[in-house]
């Protein structure tokens, strides 16, 4: 079976997608159709990479199933995980029927100023960073994940 990766910065400067054989593993670049896309101001992310790297997706045979990393089942819909770069293209609500790049910047950079942080994002990062591996452990010979409690704007009211 045939399998490669496509790099695919957006939403982090480090996303990848596999394909695998007819089947694409997204990541955190694209949802379902009626989700969207990921947002992009995370640390070293990018709106208009993030376009980019979804229309590189979109490139692909209408045919290849895509399977989702994240879906949130908007209003209320049961959670879905898989779709086809043709629905993506047809019916994807930030990017589908020829969505501009500077529409799509526009658009995200807009919502993503009203998002919150997530809640895990701090640990998370912490993780990620290490390509999964957790931070060294301490002169005591504990591992902690930090949490800094002045410095970050956690509301967009700040």
């Amino acid at each position: 079976m045939t399998a490669h990766t496509l790099f695919t910065p957006g939403h982090t400067p480090a996303d990848m997608v596999h394909v695998i054989g007819d089947a694409v593993f997204v990541g955190n670049t694209l949802f379902m159709p009626d989700g969207g896309s990921a947002r992009a101001d995370f640390p070293g992310g990018d709106a208009r990479t993030l376009y980019q790297s979804i229309q590189r997706l979109l490139t692909l045979p209408g045919e290849m199933r895509l399977f989702m990393c994240h879906d949130y089942g908007p209003n209320g819909r049961d959670i879905q995980w898989e779709t086809t770069v043709a629905e993506e293209r047809d019916h994807n609500i930030h990017v589908g029927h020829g969505t501009s790049e500077d529409e799509f910047v526009k658009m995200r950079e807009e919502r993503d100023s009203t998002l919150s942080m997530p809640k895990l994002i701090i640990p998370s990062l912490q993780v990620n960073m290490r390509a999964g591996q957790l931070p060294p452990p301490e002169d005591d010979g504990k591992t902690y994940l930090k949490v800094p409690i002045n410095g970050l704007n956690t509301s967009k009211d700040q």
